[in-house]
């Protein structure tokens, strides 16, 4: 058991490092994506943080909801109230679209974020809070990674309080709000 969550940390530490160097994919602007109702696969991932190469608490989970159902209350993770910060992939077709939310019952005070895939390989999505804010962006495929589109609504902090999950398009129009 205990080397299975080192080869799980080791895993996100060498994506971390592709993602700097681009092999995560490069992010530009782009305009609202083709969304779908298609359902994917979600596995998040919450590391414990660290402060001055101290670990802080205990909290390393994974946490893989039922495929394609909305989740509005994350707090029968077990780690759900330990202090880290998620992590994620996502897998399923093009078009697949899923949100994750800051609040419980998909509330977007604490922010929110929607992941569009632009093809049929994997998501990882490394750093949550690095994406840009308030605009539809586009991150290009990479050696680790499939493309996708992903509108952020920032918030203090939301890489470490996802509280709920929804698949599908929620959203009137061509911009979340």
């Amino acid at each position: 058991m205990k080397y299975k969550y080192i080869a799980v940390v080791g895993l996100i530490l060498f994506l971390a490092g592709c993602q700097s160097s681009g092999e995560l994919g490069k992010i530009t602007e782009a305009g609202p994506p083709q969304v779908s109702e298609q359902r994917g696969s979600l596995v998040l991932y919450k590391e414990p943080l660290f402060n001055s190469g101290r670990r802080q608490s205990v909290c390393d989970g994974l946490y893989r909801p039922e495929a394609g159902k909305d989740v509005p209350d994350m707090r029968n993770f077990p780690y759900y109230a330990c202090e880290g910060r998620y992590t994620l992939t996502l897998s399923g077709n093009k078009g697949t679209t899923l949100s994750l939310f800051g609040k419980f019952k998909y509330q977007k005070e604490n922010g929110f974020m929607v992941i569009v895939k632009n093809d049929n390989r994997k998501v990882w999505v490394i750093n949550l809070d690095d994406i840009p804010s308030g605009k539809w962006f586009s991150v290009e495929a990479g050696s680790q990674t499939g493309g996708y589109e992903v509108f952020f609504r920032k918030a203090s902090g939301f890489d470490q309080s996802i509280s709920s999950v929804k698949w599908g398009q929620w959203w009137q129009g061509d911009t979340p709000e």
